[in-house]
C-alpha cells in the first residue's frame, strides 16, 4: 500500500478551504470517465458543482476523491468526482483572491485554449507554454473566467491562486 502524499495534500487544502468557507464552485473536468456525475453534464472540462456545508447529506473530501448525494434539476445523484479530476475551487460570493486553482490538473483543452487565447496576438506564444498555466494567472487573468468566456457562461471568477 502506498501513500501519495500530493492528493493527500490536496484534500486537504480543499477540505480546509470548503470548511472555512461553507459555500464553493468546485471546477471538475468532467471528460474524464471516471466522474460521476449525470450523463448530461459529462463532457465539460470546466464542469462547476456546488458545495454547502448546509447541505441535509454528507460530503466527503478524501485522498481519492470527493462523494456525495448531489441534486441535478431536482433528482439526486449519487456522484464520485476523483481528486485529480479536481482543478480548481472558489467562493461564488466571496473573495474572489481566495480561489484554489491546481495546475497540473487543468484539462488540456483548457489549457490549450487559454494559451491561444492569450498568445494569439503575442509573439511570445512559446514562452507562455513554457511557464504554462501559473505565468497566466501571475498576470491577473482568470483560470475560470476564461473558461467561462470561452463557454459564454455569466459567472466570472478572477485572481485564482496556483495551487502546487
Amino acid at each position: 500500500m502506498s501513500i501519495d502524499f500530493k492528493q493527500k495534500a490536496k484534500a486537504k487544502q480543499l477540505n480546509d478551504y470548503f470548511q472555512s468557507s461553507g459555500r464553493i464552485y468546485i471546477v471538475v473536468d468532467g471528460t474524464a470517465d471516471t466522474v460521476d456525475v449525470p450523463e448530461y453534464l459529462k463532457g465539460d472540462p470546466a464542469l462547476r458543482l456546488a458545495l454547502n456545508v448546509r447541505m441535509r447529506q454528507p460530503i466527503y473530501i478524501r485522498d481519492t476523491g470527493v462523494s456525495s448525494v448531489l441534486s441535478f434539476s431536482g433528482k439526486a445523484h449519487d456522484c464520485f468526482i476523483p481528486l485529480q479530476c479536481i482543478w480548481g475551487a472558489y467562493e461564488p460570493d466571496g473573495d474572489l483572491e481566495s480561489g484554489l486553482i491546481w495546475e497540473d490538473a487543468v484539462p488540456e483543452v483548457i489549457r490549450s485554449a487559454l494559451l491561444a487565447q492569450n498568445g494569439s496576438e503575442d509573439s511570445t506564444a512559446s514562452e507562455t507554454v513554457d511557464l504554462g498555466i501559473e505565468e497566466t494567472v501571475s498576470h491577473d487573468i482568470s483560470m475560470v473566467s476564461k473558461t467561462d468566456d470561452i463557454q459564454t457562461r455569466p459567472t466570472k471568477v478572477p485572481h485564482l491562486r496556483v495551487v502546487k
